[in-house]
């Protein structure tokens, strides 16, 4: 009963960690004009700063001792992967849309735009596969819960795009926010406040994997720009 109770979660995990994520790339490309006005910016401005405020709160180590005390430890990575995926999917879902375009492009610009931001978006799910994904997800905690087995400290990573910048996802996002054939106002505006929460968040991110991992991280850091790529891979000599 166990057993398939935890593979019900790891189930559900991976659905809303993974569609929520391809519903947002949805939102970006598939704008429409609508007649929203400064009541409606508000509108959306506010729902963000609930979304950015509830995944911040989750993050923060006193969140994850009292949700531990609710649900144990082996669960808090998979409560916050679930909270996060359905008040990203809720953002999204009740978004206003703005009157007004800057910018809506046709003919051979409008497919070059296309094919970056498709690129953008094959480009974040693929730096997935250099980090243990299962384990930020809660996955492989579940997995080790299931098996009776002691869980493992966290590993950084320097293989394939990590090895160029810290945040290569984040930076293939923040890419996708600001590319595309059409950028109606009310894609303006999530780009602007994603870019910013993104930028905020980092820094409290990287204060997080310095206590986590310690001096390598430090290492890391003093090795690996945070943005701009390196021209060639750092690799860790231990």
């Amino acid at each position: 009963m166990k057993r398939a109770f935890l593979y019900s979660l790891i189930i559900l995990t991976q659905l809303l960690s993974g569609l929520p994520i391809l519903y947002l790339f949805y939102f970006l490309f598939f704008q429409k004009e609508g007649k929203g006005g400064a009541l409606d910016i508000v509108f959306n401005a506010t729902l963000f700063v609930a979304f950015a405020a509830i995944h911040s709160i989750l993050a923060h180590d006193f969140a994850r001792k009292f949700m531990a005390k609710l649900v144990g430890n082996d669960y808090v990575r998979t409560v916050y992967v679930f909270i996060a995926g359905i008040t990203l999917s809720l953002m999204l879902y009740f978004w206003r849309p703005i009157s007004g375009t800057l910018w809506n492009t046709e003919g051979v610009l409008y497919w070059v735009l296309s094919v970056l931001y498709l690129a953008c978006v094959v480009a974040v799910f693929s730096t997935t596969f250099f980090v243990d994904t299962a384990h930020y997800l809660g996955i492989r905690t579940l997995m080790r819960s299931m098996r009776n087995r002691p869980q493992k400290p966290d590993v950084l990573s320097t293989k394939g795009p990590y090895a160029y910048c810290r945040h290569p996802m984040y930076l293939f996002q923040i890419f996708a926010f600001w590319l595309g054939p059409v950028m109606t106002y009310g894609r303006l505006e999530f780009a602007c406040l994603a870019t910013i929460y993104i930028l905020m968040g980092t820094y409290h991110e990287e204060r997080s994997l310095r206590k986590e991992l310690g001096p390598v991280y430090d290492i890391y850091r003093a090795n690996v720009p945070k943005w701009i790529p390196r021209l060639k891979p750092w690799r860790y000599q231990r």
